[in-house]
């Protein structure tokens, strides 16, 4: 007998080159080279996190523009916010009322992820009560133990995105590799998981 998450995942459509989840796996791919050649490039913040952020903004969203933000009275480093439609995206640090949403963006997870974005989100959410809160994953291996979901965070305010599912784990820098990528993409062994158009549409609604 399957199983309903298995039924739903052998549900979930193939990716294809004409996706924007795969735009970003290439993207990142050759962020990742060029940061390695060109340090200054990581002032940006990771690949995932300057290619997440670069489609956000061409989607219109006023997105900060540095990483490791921060809100007013708290150290916490997170990738970006979702601001105010006036608020100014280059300053160093926001207070809660011009902030929307808290947005962490990770390649992919491991064994100390959940853990940790769920405390930064309870305490970032003791400073401003009314944010929202989402976690973007760039890929994710299916059915992965430490993988981070919505349901996991137990908080109706904190959300899971999870762009792209793969059937294995790819070799050391494989994600942040074009050629690893197209040969999974060529074996069928990533999906679509919706979750890519789901995080546009809470972004919307916050």
């Amino acid at each position: 007998m399957i199983s309903m998450s298995t039924y739903k995942e052998l549900k979930k459509p193939l990716l294809t080159k004409k996706d924007e989840e795969y735009e970003m796996l290439i993207e990142v791919a050759e962020d990742h080279i060029k940061q390695k050649t060109d340090k200054d490039l990581e002032k940006s913040g990771t690949a995932v996190e300057v290619v997440i952020r670069e489609h956000l903004i061409c989607r219109g969203f006023n997105i900060t523009l540095n990483p490791n933000q921060k809100l007013e009275g708290s150290e916490i480093k997170c990738s970006m916010f979702m601001l105010e439609s006036i608020t100014n995206p280059s300053q160093k640090e926001y207070p809660p009322n011009e902030v929307k949403m808290v947005i962490q963006i990770l390649n992919n997870t491991d064994a100390d992820s959940l853990n940790k974005i769920k405390t930064q989100f309870d305490e970032l959410k003791k400073i401003g009560k009314y944010l929202q809160f989402a976690v973007v994953i760039l890929s994710e291996k299916i059915g992965y133990t430490h993988e981070i979901t919505t349901d996991k965070l137990c908080d109706k305010t904190y959300h899971a995105f999870t762009l792209v599912s793969r059937k294995v784990h790819p070799k050391t820098g494989g994600l942040y590799s074009i050629t690893a990528v197209d040969e999974m993409l060529k074996k069928k062994e990533l999906k679509k998981t919706g979750d890519w158009d789901a995080f546009i549409a809470a972004i919307k609604a916050a």
